[in-house]
């Protein structure tokens, strides 16, 4: 995600927690910093329906590890065994 979407979710989850400050002193500079560190590495649209999710059910902020949502790894492997049974199933045909 963007460090502006970063920003909307860190807003929204201020917003529902009062306790939840970005303050700008140097505590709250730092926390705001480490938010984004960890955010941006996050895709957006998952990692805002787990906030609107927690903000539901829970009471208190949630913590970074609240919130992380992982992407599958990419498995190159089975691409790769379709196209080789496309190509096997090609070279049948020609002999």
């Amino acid at each position: 995600m963007t460090k502006d979407q970063a920003m909307a979710i860190l807003t929204r989850i201020a917003a529902a927690y009062p306790r939840f400050e970005l303050s700008t002193d140097a505590i709250g500079k730092e926390r705001i910093r480490l938010w984004l560190e960890h955010l941006t590495a996050l895709p957006y649209e998952p990692v805002l329906k787990k906030i609107d999710q927690h903000i539901a059910e829970k009471r208190f902020p949630p913590a970074i590890a609240e919130i992380q949502v992982h992407q599958p790894e990419k498995n190159e492997f089975l691409e790769q065994q379709k196209e080789w049974e496309k190509n096997a199933k090609f070279a049948k045909q020609r002999s």
